[in-house]
């Protein structure tokens, strides 16, 4: 039976075989970007994936340069170039899409889409990459360059969602390491590309939203919203408080913005859910496109556009671009709870959610020297 599978976390060690095999400038077979390239580094991984100290394959060792337009000569002086990948990920969310000839789970049809979609788009993370390449292998300098891959699930989640990044290249040359923030992704994956950037539960979101926004509630009044519930009574408590907690930040959100004081604040509440304190450029693959986002473009959209306001939708809080009367972000309230008597409730689904609207996606021709917000 085929067993299922987590779909974003499968494609997070599949995105950063791409990214591998990207930065292995070679024409030899099983190093370039291709779907069966892809699915056959797939079919090697070993169960060492499952630990923290992951699943290590070298994609390339030796010599990389550039060729002439016409010919197969080096135009410019060769490197030493080595690119490893290594992927540590939750054997219970990915293990039946990797290690088999055949990949025995319930979304592999979605997931060869995927692939498809990684290897033909054209996107600005691939120019990025190109662009780190380059550094070294147009500087007419013969150098030792070592460049790891990593997509790190198992350990991800420490950081409690102040880091973002689930692909990461880090290049090293001649020993030193070279700090480039546009090779930190923060992946989504789908059958469409992903609009949310934050799944938290509601306590840890709103409290992230007081926090912000300096809503000034007194976070010991909701701290026991933290712990687990079992009881009758403590579902009970946790519907009944949780919904007294969103409806105190909701009036606070309000008072903000009418002082004056929320535009600001929203922004980079914005660009901490999405970017967060590692400055992940965020990357939603869909089955017929791909997305992308970075903390530069919105830093450019702030510029042109500083003032936002808020509107209330049903459960929701969007946040509005107000020169041009477009949505930006929402906070959507998930509470499919019930109340079921004195003392007693049921938690069918509890959650809380950043969502991004079509504004938050940059031009596929964005580039930062220019300021091209296309909006």
């Amino acid at each position: 039976m085929s067993k299922a599978v987590n779909l974003g976390s499968v494609m997070e060690g599949i995105f950063a075989i791409a990214v591998g095999l990207i930065m292995c400038e070679s024409d030899a077979p099983g190093r370039q970007l291709t779907v069966s390239a892809v699915n056959n580094i797939r079919s090697q991984v070993k169960s060492s994936m499952y630990t923290r100290a992951g699943f290590t394959k070298v994609l390339f060792r030796g010599k990389q340069y550039k060729v002439k337009t016409a010919g197969n000569q080096s135009d410019y002086v060769p490197d030493f170039v080595t690119v490893t990948l290594q992927v540590s990920l939750k054997e219970g969310e990915v293990a039946s899409a990797y290690g088999k000839a055949y990949y025995d789970n319930t979304k592999e049809s979605v997931i060869q889409k995927l692939v498809s979609q990684v290897v033909s788009s054209a996107t600005k993370y691939k120019k990025d990459l190109e662009a780190a390449k380059n550094q070294y292998l147009l500087n007419q300098m013969p150098e030792k360059v070592d460049i790891v891959i990593v997509a790190d699930g198992v350990g991800g989640e420490q950081s409690g969602g102040d880091l973002k990044g689930d692909v990461a290249v880090d290049i090293t040359i001649n020993g030193q390491k070279i700090t480039n923030q546009n090779l930190n992704f923060s992946l989504k994956a789908g059958t469409t590309p992903s609009k949310t950037i934050s799944n938290e539960s509601p306590y840890k979101s709103m409290s992230r939203i007081n926090e912000t926004f300096g809503l000034g509630i007194n976070p010991q009044k909701y701290s026991f919203l933290a712990g687990t519930t079992r009881t009758p009574k403590e579902k009970f408590e946790k519907v009944k408080y949780t919904q007294m907690f969103y409806e105190e930040t909701l009036d606070g959100l309000v008072r903000v913005f009418n002082e004056g004081q929320g535009s600001e604040k929203a922004w980079e509440f914005l660009k901490n859910a999405a970017f967060g304190k590692d400055y992940a450029n965020v990357v939603s693959i869909g089955a017929t496109k791909t997305t992308e986002s970075s903390l530069e473009y919105i830093n450019a959209l702030q510029k042109r556009y500083p003032i936002l306001l808020t509107r209330k939708v049903g459960a929701n809080v969007k946040f509005m671009i107000q020169e041009i009367n477009k949505p930006l972000f929402q906070i959507r309230y998930k509470n499919r709870s019930q109340i079921l008597g004195e003392n007693e409730a049921q938690i069918k689904e509890l959650k809380m959610m950043i969502e991004t609207e079509n504004i938050f996606k940059q031009p596929k021709d964005f580039d930062p020297a220019i300021g091209n917000i296309g909006v």
